[in-house]
Formats: C-alpha cells, structure tokens, sequence
C-alpha cells in the first residue's frame, strides 16, 4: 500500500450555473479534471495534478502551489470561463494505492473476524456507500452476491508465489 497525496482547490464565489459533478478522464497524462459547483457558488475542484508521496510521520499531506496550475489548465479547457477566477484555497490528502490499482475487500486470510476494506487508489469516498453495504453484508450473513474474488487480499500471495516459482 502507498500513500500517494492528491490535490483540490475551491474558487471564489460565481453565480450559480452548474448542477451536476462535471468531469474528465482521458489516458493523455494530465488532463483529467473534476469540478463542482456548491450552492453559494464556489467551484471545487481535483484531478490534472500528478498525486505525490506524502510523508506519513507528520500526520498530514500538504499542498503544493507548483501543482496548481497544471489543474488550472485542465479545469479551463472544461469551462474556459473559469480562466481569470481566483483560486481561494488549496488542500490535499492522503490515498491509499495498491500496485494493481484495485481495492482489498474481503476478510483477512490471516485474522478470523477481521475483514479488509482499503487502498481504493483515490476512488474511496464514491465507492464507500456501495463498499460499505456490501462489507456490511459480508460481514453480518459471511457472503454477498457481489463478486469480491478479485479483490480478496490472498492475491498478492498468489502473485508473490508465482513470481518466486517463475525465478526458480
């Protein structure tokens, strides 16, 4: 698991315009972006900044205004009218990546009772509702009708002992 840090930035207040969650993902290297729009006006937004190391000893992520303009850049080529609006704070986080970018959901393969649910590579706070009723269920009845196989924590086994058999 890696601690990888993003970064969101909030704009000051304009008339309200936009309803929905607007955002892009393309496989060209910094040009995803997400934007939006609260009701007293201020535009949230994230993406299009590479996502950093973060130390964990301090206990948080910090910031780092040399990021800000390759998310201005993203965020403008979404809504070129946001090109001359000022940026009111920024902030970052803490994510947990897995070298598969897959989350681990299911119990552990070691600790009976323990169940895992983590390293969802920054997609956490839109899965958690679906996550936490399907963990919700495994938990309380010991299955769920949601494929969870490819996300149980035993995989990283499998793909240490196969990489030791390929070397042998």
């Amino acid at each position: 698991l890696t601690p990888r840090g993003p970064q969101m930035g909030v704009t000051e207040p304009l008339p309200h315009r936009i309803l929905p969650v607007v955002g892009i993902w393309t496989r060209r290297h910094g040009t995803d972006a997400y934007f939006r729009q609260v009701e007293r006006g201020n535009i949230v937004f994230g993406g299009a900044a590479e996502r950093v190391d973060v130390a964990l000893e301090p206990g948080h992520a910090k910031a780092d205004p040399a990021r800000l303009p390759a998310q201005l850049r993203a965020l403008t080529q979404l809504l070129p009218a946001l090109e001359n609006v000022s940026v009111i704070r920024t902030w970052s986080g803490c994510e947990g990546y897995l070298a598969d970018m897959l989350p681990v959901m299911g119990p552990s393969g070691t600790t009976p009772g323990l169940f895992h649910a983590f390293g969802f590579s920054g997609h956490g706070f839109q899965l958690g509702p679906g996550v936490g009723d399907t963990m919700a269920e495994l938990i309380a009845t010991g299955e769920t009708d949601i494929p969870l196989h490819d996300f149980r924590i035993q995989r990283f086994a499998a793909a240490a002992g196969a990489r030791s058999s390929a070397v042998a």
